[in-house]
């Protein structure tokens, strides 16, 4: 082996060393967490008793917390401080929806229903649901709101009207545009399943 390979080998390994030890800073959990449970900045202030200034610079990752307000901020998310750290995974941290626990819902006058996958009250977080299309369904009133919205759809096919434009979109097909362009959604064909995810953010 020549000295240019041992000396790109070693260097390889030492990446992957760094790669290893690298540890994410427990204030990026802690704002995570803190907006998936839909809680402001002034909120976990008070219940952790930290200033909001040092929270907002901890979730930054600019500042550290003693053990004791890590403890205090992990109660308040309803975690601990083992899962602000990363060296466990909460269960407060998942959200799992199993085939068999999925149950549709009928809007009243709607010819369509729809399956609610995310998590209620998830904060600044996604909005997932399966949005299931009988023949000729079609959502009447245009949408219009902030954030990302997302359409694959899983079998069969649909129309969506954006602005000027119309776009059909078959199984296995993918379109991602801001929910502030109105838009129109209607079904080609028998039955339509797709999942939508409308993303937003907070300020704080």
């Amino acid at each position: 082996m020549s000295t240019d390979e041992r000396k790109s080998r070693a260097k390889a390994r030492g990446s992957e060393r760094a790669a290893d030890t690298a540890v994410q800073h427990p204030g990026e959990l802690t704002r995570a967490l803190r907006q998936r449970h839909g809680m402001t900045l002034d909120e976990l202030a008070t219940l952790s008793g930290i200033s909001k200034g040092h929270l907002s610079r901890f979730e930054r990752g600019e500042k550290t917390v003693s053990v004791s307000a890590l403890m205090r901020v992990a109660q308040a998310l309803h975690t601990s401080a083992a899962g602000l750290l990363g060296e466990q995974v909460d269960k407060g941290v998942m959200h799992l929806v199993r085939a068999s626990e999925r149950h549709y819902r009928k809007e009243r006058g709607a010819d369509y229903d729809y399956a609610p996958l995310s998590r209620v009250g998830g904060g600044d977080g996604p909005t997932a649901l399966l949005l299931r299309m009988t023949a000729d369904t079609e959502l009447k009133e245009a949408a219009y709101h902030s954030g990302d919205e997302i359409f694959y759809v899983l079998s069969g096919a649909i129309e969506i009207e954006l602005a000027d434009q119309s776009i059909i979109l078959r199984e296995g097909d993918f379109l991602q545009f801001p929910g502030l362009v109105k838009h129109r959604v209607r079904n080609l064909g028998d039955e339509a399943q797709v999942l939508v995810v409308v993303t937003g953010t907070r300020d704080e």
